[in-house]
């Protein structure tokens, strides 16, 4: 143990080299560099604009369905609950089973709906310019 506090204090009591000033004129430079470089990285587009219009379509699609997917969980969570509670107040078996198709009748009745509603996000649209075309003829 000894020997590794002697170590370290070794390599504390080493002189640091500090920068000098080629060094530190050449920092500079390379900062500078990179900065007109950002500037000049930000006037020229990366991408055509109809890619990113596709992108930004695509974006939109992707959070619309996870919204309502994530929607229709929850409701199915806070339905599930509900048939939880319903069976524990429960008193005969034909109560239970009532609960269980009612639940049923509820749960295939939403999830029609709702997984249609998130298929229709999946429909493809037309685009502005051939909707445009359609109306004039």
């Amino acid at each position: 143990m000894t020997t590794n506090i002697t170590e370290d204090e070794k390599r504390e009591r080493r002189a640091r080299p500090e920068p000098g000033p080629v060094q530190a004129s050449g920092a500079a430079t390379d900062g500078f560099r990179e900065h007109a470089a950002a500037a000049a990285a930000s006037r020229i587009p990366l991408i055509f604009p109809e890619w990113e219009k596709s992108i930004e379509a695509t974006r939109h699609l992707f959070a619309t369905t996870l919204k309502d997917g994530l929607s229709f969980a929850a409701s199915s969570l806070h339905d599930q609950a509900n048939l939880l509670r319903n069976l524990s107040d429960s008193k005969t078996p034909s109560e239970l089973l009532k609960c269980h198709l009612d639940f049923a009748e509820k749960f295939w009745s939403k999830s029609f709906t709702q997984g249609s509603k998130i298929l229709d996000h999946l429909k493809p649209r037309p685009s502005s310019a051939a909707s445009q075309t359609i109306h004039r003829a």
